[in-house]
């Protein structure tokens, strides 16, 4: 063999395998320098979301704080408002008693349905019994008592407002209507002069709406209120035919004007227009109105008086 051949052949060998040994160290280095990076990478990302849960948690805790100090102390005071008054209270004699919110009935009635309270101390007086005890009067929808330092018990009612009297028929006893149509049996003379209803509704205890229409519309023409009293109103019932066989009365609604007045014929519908319409004839003409026995108000653009009862 050759040997200047073997010598650069060597050569050649030698420097192949120093390029070989270069590239693996560089990319031993590339590949160190990707694991650094990736382990880079995920310390970030780990941090990142670390301090997104601590944000997180300082904004749930932010949030949480207000309401749970709020319902602790909203806890605290339940518990010791009353040991609280009950140490203020105790030995403090009742001085006086103090209605609030009496219109219709008079505070002396008010206070005797809290019972005998003279000469007891504020610390024995339970304002939850009172305000049951007072509201049971009829005339009065609710009613909550307080307790005072010095010496006052403070009762706040809210009465009902009675808008009629309501007679079912003869044998039932004559009771109040509030202002939702329920009936209730409150004395009737705290409630003034008021129209009367008479007759039987299809809920037992309440009037219709169509009723309670009316009398709203009532109160709206002085001609109307001047008498309350002397106003009856009838609800719609059952008429016998010549056969005896029962109808609906056509007549619907009626208002009775006074005990010898005439009947006015609303019908079923169109109460505010009829009751106007009703009113103005009143107003124009009350001596001519007084003498009729009917005033049909159900045709659309007129009243009719009548001498003697309508057909039908």
């Amino acid at each position: 063999m050759n040997p200047l051949r073997r010598i650069f052949g060597r050569r050649s060998m030698g420097a192949g395998s120093h390029n070989f040994e270069s590239a693996a160290r560089a990319k031993r280095a590339r590949d160190h320098l990707c694991r650094k990076r990736e382990r880079e990478r995920v310390r970030l990302e780990r941090a990142r979301h670390r301090q997104a849960i601590e944000t997180s948690r300082k904004r749930v805790l932010g949030v949480l704080a207000p309401v749970s100090f709020g319902l602790a102390a909203a806890v605290g005071v339940q518990v010791a408002t009353p040991l609280f008054e009950r140490l203020l209270l105790r030995g403090t004699p009742l001085e006086e008693v103090a209605i609030q919110g009496a219109a219709t009935l008079t505070p002396q009635a008010v206070a005797a349905g809290a019972g005998a309270l003279a000469g007891r101390s504020l610390d024995t007086i339970d304002p939850e019994s009172i305000g049951h005890a007072i509201a049971a009067e009829p005339w009065i929808e609710s009613a909550r008592a307080l307790r005072l330092p010095t010496g006052t018990l403070v009762i706040s009612i809210v009465e009902r407002q009675a808008i009629a009297r309501w007679h079912v028929d003869d044998g039932s006893s004559v009771e109040l209507v509030d202002e939702g149509g329920v009936r209730f049996p409150g004395a009737l003379g705290p409630g003034g002069p008021l129209p009367l209803v008479r007759g039987e509704a299809e809920l037992t205890g309440e009037l219709p709406e169509a009723a309670l229409e009316i009398l709203h519309e009532l109160k709206r023409y002085a001609v109307l209120t001047r008498d309350p009293i002397a106003l009856t109103l009838h609800l719609p019932g059952l008429a016998a035919s010549d056969e005896g066989i029962p109808r609906e009365n056509a007549s619907g609604y009626v208002l009775e004007l006074g005990v010898a007045g005439p009947r006015a014929l609303l019908g079923r519908r169109l109460f505010i227009q009829r009751v106007a319409r009703l009113a103005a004839l009143l107003d124009e003409d009350e001596a001519m109105v007084n003498e009729a026995r009917l005033i049909d108000l159900r045709y659309a653009d007129r009243a009719v008086l009548r001498a003697e009862p309508a057909s039908g």
